[in-house]
C-alpha cells in the first residue's frame, strides 16, 4: 500500500489538499473518489475515510479523498463555502485524478458521506462515473434552506456557529437554487450502492429510497442495522467497508 499527500490548484486557483491511497507501485487501478461530509474533512469522523481507503488498497482500489475548498487543509475558510463550489470542487477533482497514470479511468468509482453523499449524487451527472456509492446522502438540508436563513437574519443572526465553524447564509441561499432529486438525474453509473444505518437521526429511509428510485436496475440500498450516521462502532464501520468493497467486486 502506498499513501500519497497531494494538492492541486482548483479551478479558482485554490489549492485543495488530499490523499491517495494506491494498492502498490504499479498500476492503473480502479479508482474511488470519496466526497467527506458538512465541516468534516478527507479523514472522516474517527478517521471513517482512511479506514475506508485502506479496505480498498487491500482490495486492489485506489481511493482518493481532497478537502473540499473552505475546509480541512485545504484553502479558504469555512465561511466561503457554497453548494456550488463543493460542485465544482468534485469535477475539479474527478478530472485530476482522470489525469493520473495510476488511474483506470475506465473504472472509476463516485463515492460521499452525509453532505458529500448528497454531493457526489448531484455531481454525478457532471462527471463519467461506471458505480456511485451513497452513504446517507444528507439531501435534508436543502428542504427550508433559505426560509431557515431569512428567519435567522430576521432575528439578527448574521452567521451560523457550527462548532466553532462559521457558516455563512450564503451557503443556504446558494443551495436553494438546487435541487436534489432534481439534479441527480442523468447520472452515468452502471449502478448504484446507497448505504444507510438504521439508527441514522439525520438521515431518513425516505430520503435514501427517493435516490433509489432515480438509478438503473440493480442498485442496491443496504441498511446497517443499528448503526448510526457516522457508523460509529467497530462492528457498523466493518460492515460498512465490506458492504463497499463487495459491491464495487461484484461490479467493476
Amino acid at each position: 500500500m502506498i499513501t500519497l499527500q497531494t494538492e492541486f490548484a482548483n479551478r479558482k486557483g485554490k489549492i485543495l489538499r488530499g490523499t491517495v491511497t494506491l494498492p502498490g507501485a504499479a498500476g492503473p487501478y480502479p479508482v474511488v473518489v470519496n466526497l467527506h461530509g458538512f465541516g468534516g474533512s478527507r479523514m472522516g469522523y474517527k478517521s471513517m475515510h482512511v479506514s475506508m481507503a485502506r479496505e480498498l488498497a487491500a482490495a486492489g482500489i485506489a481511493c482518493v479523498r481532497y478537502d473540499f475548498y473552505g475546509n480541512g487543509e485545504s484553502d479558504g475558510e469555512f465561511e466561503e463555502m457554497t453548494f456550488t463550489s463543493l460542485l465544482e470542487d468534485s469535477e475539479d477533482i474527478w478530472a485530476w485524478t482522470l489525469s493520473q497514470n495510476w488511474c483506470d479511468r475506465e473504472r472509476m468509482i463516485l463515492s460521499g458521506q452525509s453532505l458529500g453523499g448528497f454531493v457526489a449524487a448531484s455531481a454525478a451527472p457532471r462527471v463519467s462515473e461506471k458505480l456511485l456509492i451513497l452513504m446517507c446522502p444528507g439531501a435534508g438540508m436543502w428542504f427550508g434552506c433559505a426560509e431557515r436563513s431569512r428567519e435567522m437574519e430576521k432575528k439578527g443572526i448574521l452567521f451560523g456557529d457550527i462548532e466553532g465553524l462559521k457558516f455563512s447564509h450564503d451557503f443556504n441561499y446558494d443551495l436553494a437554487r438546487y435541487n436534489p432529486f432534481e439534479d441527480a438525474k442523468g447520472a452515468s453509473a452502471e449502478k448504484v450502492l446507497i448505504i444507510r444505518g438504521t439508527a441514522d437521526k439525520l438521515v431518513d429511509d425516505r430520503t435514501c429510497e427517493t435516490y433509489l428510485a432515480l438509478y438503473p436496475q440493480g442498485s442496491v440500498y443496504k441498511k446497517i442495522e443499528n448503526a448510526n450516521h457516522n457508523f460509529a462502532s467497530i462492528n457498523h464501520r466493518r460492515e460498512l467497508n465490506e458492504t463497499i468493497v463487495s459491491f464495487i467486486k461484484e461490479n467493476i
